[in-house]
């Protein structure tokens, strides 16, 4: 059938079934008087065991397979029934009632479902199929032998072939079949029963895997009755084309931006499916500073816990890439085969570390650094000592060396520029951060493009005539961005998918954010603008108002010293204000270890953005009175760490008065401790995010930042004690 109003959804009646006994098969009909429950007398009765007075169920219990070759069918008001489809008898025959006995090797009863008796299930009134499904399941098992009896229809409709299962544009929405007004409710799940030899066609099992992998186990749909009549042959079908659904919401990519997208549309309100296939094994997670985690100091901060998944309803799919994405069809298939169709796609496959070719010849002694297997597997090398090449002077090769030096290792840095981070940093920065590199006794080599070979023994790097030797290398030399399942796709991509700056690409419904993103400023590599990007295409996705501008914010820790830039930088700037190690270039700020200068930079960037929303209110809770600290070791102004064994917590005087929170920052791995305070609140040292020291209110902080965690503190004789919510089982 051909579609000629693009604005109307038509389609004709091919077939009418009633099925007035469950699990049994049906009549086709020539026309069906439709009432408030569906076709008349369709499913009104079922078989009950006769000595137990259970409801058979064929596919579930294997004694009452063979009923689904039965037929039945209505004469005169009376339900007949056959064994054959040949030989039909009314229902209440000894013949009859002894040949399915005999068949199915128990006695049943035939009840009419009522109080006392009720029908096995009762999801809609009326299943609707198209002759599309049907056409598309036959493409995917061109050996089976399908009909749409297996699927048991009460209506078999023509429609346009506009997806595999256009009925599905009928979910959600009134329409008209003939006289009668019909309302979409939700796909039909599908169970073993369609595998089953069903009255003349035979047991298939591969029929169900197949809907399994490829439509999510639902064909068809369920409808209930908004007015009834008469539904016969050749009846018409009309329908408004609605605008396409959002729902689902498929997450191809399970990191920092993916999670965070996932998080973002609940906290909006979006009550739909959400589904996040990621490629590693691990829940979510954010790349913790590398330089602990190979250091073996970071553990593994989760972005989103399966327990919080499950709370949330965003189904999960880890260890699960997904390898083909079909735009027109709207689906796409993962690597074990399976198809899932959406509304809504957004692509978070973020990168891969850029590798040298023919250099790694499985000696395991070439590492690069992008997953948390790359870093432990990176950790064990630097615990072994020796020497380390690092090949790049980023961010990466960076902190790679600053944590190498500091396990103990010899590092000499290869940078092709003639600085470090030349495309970022200008000038007088990268030379302060040489400078302290040399100071650690890291040698810098710039303006070199060795020729690394590895063996059994280690790495030989070779110059011209001059052959250095190493125990492992580090290839940091930057990210190449995963873009392969989108160019394939047809999606428009230059070393990332092109969006513009909702993170909308050129095809309706699909987005691209994170480090896959090309968003007309660029494609920016943090963890910050993963987040503004997962936003962003979360609101725009529901149709709500972007969240307000922020700069973009970057961090590094070497050395024991903490880097910041504020802003977009420029290597070409020159500084406005140089302050000690705070540099002031009016669109971007840099500072190392002057975290109070960079935030107020920040807030001169942002023009001072909104605050959280206002804390929840404070339940009562049960504490009890802990030890702290001598109130000596607390003076006026101070911030500091206390490790407690409830936890550390960053203490402060203010104004004579005590405050105690939680130490780690709720948004990031951050230590609130090695921040500063302002204003009345505690200021994260990484992010800027500020919290109220009395109720831990967030404020300038990401929109999904949780509230700090608050503890009053009682000062006495001289000492400090906190008061923690009691311990469950033990008063502690």
């Amino acid at each position: 059938m051909t579609q000629s109003n693009p604005d109307r959804i038509t389609g004709e009646v091919k077939a009418l079934y009633r099925y007035p006994v469950s699990s049994l098969g049906g009549e086709r009909l020539a026309a069906a008087a439709i009432c408030d429950t569906g076709i008349e007398d369709d499913r009104g009765y079922g078989f009950f065991d006769a000595e137990t007075a259970e409801h058979i169920y064929p596919a579930r219990d294997a004694r009452w397979n063979a009923a689904a070759r039965f037929f039945a069918r209505i004469r005169g008001g009376t339900v007949q029934l056959s064994t054959d489809g040949a030989d039909w008898h009314d229902c209440d025959a000894p013949q009859i009632l002894a040949e399915i006995a005999t068949l199915l090797g128990r006695r049943v009863d035939l009840r009419r479902y009522d109080t006392g008796h009720r029908p096995r299930y009762n999801v809609a009134p009326l299943h609707l199929l198209s002759v599309q499904a049907m056409e598309s399941l036959r493409r995917r098992l061109p050996g089976a032998v399908l009909d749409e009896r297996r699927f048991r229809p009460n209506i078999l409709l023509d429609m346009p072939p506009a997806d595999e299962i256009p009925e599905y544009a009928l979910i959600g929405q009134e329409f008209t079949v003939g006289a009668v007004r019909l309302r979409g409710m939700r796909p039909c799940v599908r169970c073993a029963f369609t595998t089953l030899e069903i009255e003349d066609l035979p047991e298939d099992a591969s029929i169900l895997r197949t809907l399994n992998r490829t439509f999510e186990r639902n064909f068809g749909i369920y409808c209930e009755v908004v007015a009834g009549g008469t539904l016969s042959l050749g009846d018409r079908l009309d329908a408004a084309r609605a605008a396409p659904s959002i729902d689902p919401v498929v997450i191809v990519g399970g990191g920092q931006a993916g999670a965070a997208a996932a998080r973002a549309l609940r906290r909006l309100g979006y009550a739909g499916a959400i589904r996040i296939y990621g490629a590693e094994r691990h829940l979510p997670y954010d790349r913790p500073p590398l330089s602990k985690r190979i250091a073996g100091r970071a553990p593994v901060s989760v972005l989103l816990t399966a327990a919080e998944a499950e709370d949330r309803s965003i189904a999960l799919h880890l260890d699960t890439a997904v390898d083909a994405l079909d735009i027109a069809r709207r689906r796409i298939e993962a690597t074990d085969g399976t198809e899932t169709g959406f509304g809504t796609l957004i692509l978070a496959t973020g990168g891969r570390a850029r590798r040298i070719a023919g250099v790694d010849r499985g000696h395991g002694r070439v590492h690069v650094l992008r997953t948390i297997e790359d870093a432990d597997r990176l950790s064990s090398a630097l615990a072994s000592g020796g020497r380390l090449f690092v090949c790049g002077g980023g961010w990466i090769g960076m902190e790679t060396a600053a944590a190498a030096r500091a396990a103990g290792m010899e590092v000499t840095l290869f940078a092709r520029g003639t600085a470090l981070a030349p495309r970022i940093l200008p000038a007088l920065v990268a030379d302060h951060l040489a400078r302290l590199h040399n100071a650690n006794g890291v040698t810098l080599r710039f303006g070199i493009e060795p020729r690394f070979r590895e063996s059994a023994d280690g790495i030989t790097a070779t110059l011209g005539a001059q052959v250095l030797h190493a125990d492992h290398l580090v290839i940091a030399a930057g990210m190449v961005a995963n873009d392969g399942l989108a160019r394939r796709a047809g999606l428009a991509c230059a070393d990332g998918v092109l969006t513009d700056v909702h993170g909308a690409t050129g095809t309706p419904g699909v987005y691209a954010i994170g480090d896959l993103a090309r968003q007309p400023s660029g494609r920016i590599e943090s963890w910050q603008n993963a987040n503004l990007q997962a936003e962003r295409a979360a609101r725009h996705i529901l149709g709500i108002a972007p969240p307000t501008d922020e700069p973009l914010q970057f961090w590094s820790d070497q050395f024991g010293h903490r880097l910041q830039i504020v802003g977009n930088p420029d290597p070409q700037a020159a500084p406005l204000l140089a302050q000690g190690t705070f540099w002031d270039f009016g669109r971007f700020a840099v500072g190392i270890d002057t975290p109070k200068l960079i935030h107020s930079a920040a807030r001169r960037l942002a023009h001072n953005g909104p605050s959280a929303p206002a804390a929840p209110a404070a339940k009562t809770v049960a504490r009890r009175e802990h030890p702290l600290c001598p109130a000596a070791n607390i003076p006026e102004a101070a911030l500091v760490r206390i490790d407690h064994d409830r936890g550390p917590f960053a203490v402060t005087r203010q104004n004579g008065r005590v405050f105690a929170t939680d130490d780690g920052c709720p948004h990031s791995v951050a230590s609130l401790s090695q921040g500063f305070i302002e204003e009345g609140r505690i200021v994260c040292p990484l992010h800027f995010a500020e919290f109220g020291l009395t109720d831990g209110r967030p404020h300038n902080a990401p929109p999904d930042c949780g509230h700090l965690t608050v503890h009053p503190v009682i000062e006495r004789d001289g000492h400090l004690f906190v008061l923690l919510p009691t311990t469950k089982g033990n008063g502690s």
